[in-house]
């Protein structure tokens, strides 16, 4: 029996001897491969082109799939219009003030509770895009969006799963020479009502008191009553979008009266 147990031994340290070999093979094939396409998977520019000696790549898969894609901004319409050579501006001319800027978002954005605009805001999901229509609100001092959201909606599955996220407010034109527009983009954070900042935000930010639908004969009292009774019931079916503004561009013919470019951005410090 002892003897047995010998020759087992024996046989299976002789497989093992004859495997590892084969193993490690295997998996220094298989880093290799992984190495190689990593190398492949470099970083691009967004415009560049699928050269004759480009690996197979499966159908329906796109550049980003793979590649960190690159935006050359120096050769993008919209970086001449901020700061290159243009039409009746040499580079660097016309570019309003980072501190001015803001005061001008907030002008036209504007602060808290009834000044909240519809934003569109898009957001993306293993590469499929969607846009939909928000109200948000502006807190000037953080400088962040407020937006208030039904659970359960394909835009909160998008932002759980990719915060980033832009956003664009416009007025209607009327000429080509009569134009606003808001661009902005940020990443987004969602605060549901268990969270002791949900409440206080709606009170300071967020213009939801006509839902609560208070008497007009109602006492101070008695509306503060329903409108704390207004905002637990909400805390249930209701999420609170936090987005922290990275980037707005400002389009309007009103900062070259005041001898700005049409274009401005602002930029998070």
């Amino acid at each position: 029996m002892k003897e047995r147990k010998v020759l087992h031994t024996v046989i299976v340290i002789c497989g093992l001897a004859i495997l590892l070999p084969a193993i490690n093979q295997a998996a220094n094939n298989g880093n290799e491969g992984k190495a190689e396409k990593a190398d492949r998977a470099k970083v691009i520019q967004v415009d560049e082109e699928v050269t004759t000696d480009h690996p197979e790549y499966e159908e329906g898969i796109a550049c980003n799939d793979c590649h960190e894609m690159k935006l050359d901004a120096q050769t993008t319409a919209t970086q001449v219009w901020l700061t290159g050579e243009s039409p009746g501006r040499a580079a660097g001319e016309g570019v309003m003030p980072q501190d001015a800027l803001w005061k001008e978002i907030e002008k036209i954005i504007g602060g808290i509770k009834m000044d909240s605009k519809t934003f569109v805001l898009g957001t993306s999901l293993n590469n499929t895009p969607l846009t939909t229509t928000a109200e948000f609100t502006l807190d000037p001092a953080q400088k962040v969006l407020y937006g208030f959201h039904e659970m359960g909606t394909a835009k909160l599955h998008h932002i759980r799963a990719n915060p980033k996220v832009s956003l664009n407010w416009h007025k209607e034109f009327e000429t080509f020479t009569d134009f606003l527009c808001v661009q902005v983009i940020g990443r987004a954070e969602l605060i549901d009502g268990q969270r002791k900042e949900f409440k206080q935000i709606m009170i300071d930010f967020l213009p939801y008191e006509s839902g609560a639908r208070v008497p007009k004969d109602a006492t101070p009292q008695q509306r503060e009553e329903r409108l704390a009774k207004f905002r637990e019931s909400l805390t249930k079916g209701f999420v609170i979008s936090k987005i922290t503004i990275d980037q707005v561009t400002i389009a309007t013919m009103d900062f070259v009266k005041d001898g700005f470019r049409r274009y401005q951005r602002w930029t998070r410090p």
